[in-house]
C-alpha cells in the first residue's frame, strides 16, 4: 500500500489527537458513576474528548479505506466495518469501534438530557477499544511497509 505524504501526515496528526484525548479521558476514569452524573463540567469534558477521539479514529479509517478502495462508505459506523473487511481490525475491535462511531454520532447531534449519562460513564470505562484500534492500525501500516 502506498500512502501520500498528506495521508501520512493526516494519520500522524489523528494519532496525536487520539493519544491526547485518551490521556484526558484516562484521568477522568477515577470518577465514580455518581460523581460523573452530577458533575456537568466533567461530563462536558468527557463528551467533547470522545467526539475528538472518535473523529480522529474515523479520519484514520477513512484515509485507509479511501486509499485501498477508492471510495468511502456513507456512514461513520460503516467506515469502521469497512476497516474490518480490510482485515485491519479484528471482529471484536470492529464491533467496538462501530459502537464508538454510533456513540460519537449521539454526542455530536444531541444535547442536554438526551444524552444518557450512564452511556458516557460506561464508554469512559472502555478506553481499551481505542488503544486496540491504534495498535491494529500500527500493525497494519507496519505489515504494509508504509512506515519504513
Amino acid at each position: 500500500m502506498t500512502l501520500s505524504d498528506d495521508d501520512i501526515e493526516r494519520i500522524v496528526s489523528a494519532v496525536e489527537t487520539m493519544e491526547a484525548s485518551l490521556a484526558v479521558l484516562a484521568g477522568k476514569q477515577s470518577l465514580s458513576r455518581k460523581e460523573f452524573t452530577t458533575d456537568r463540567a466533567a461530563r462536558d469534558i468527557v463528551e467533547r474528548r470522545f467526539v475528538k477521539l472518535t473523529e480522529a479514529a474515523l479520519d484514520i479509517a477513512r484515509t485507509l479505506v479511501s486509499q485501498k478502495r477508492g471510495a468511502q462508505p456513507d456512514s461513520n459506523p460503516a467506515v469502521m466495518v469497512a476497516l474490518g473487511h480490510m482485515d485491519v481490525l479484528d471482529d471484536a475491535t470492529t464491533e467496538k469501534m462501530t459502537q464508538a462511531a454510533r456513540f460519537r454520532n449521539v454526542l455530536a447531534h444531541t444535547y442536554g438530557n438526551a444524552i444518557k449519562h450512564d452511556d458516557g460513564y460506561d464508554a469512559l470505562q472502555e478506553l481499551d477499544r481505542y488503544r486496540d484500534f491504534l495498535f491494529a492500525v500500527r500493525e497494519y501500516l507496519d505489515d504494509s511497509g508504509v512506515l519504513e
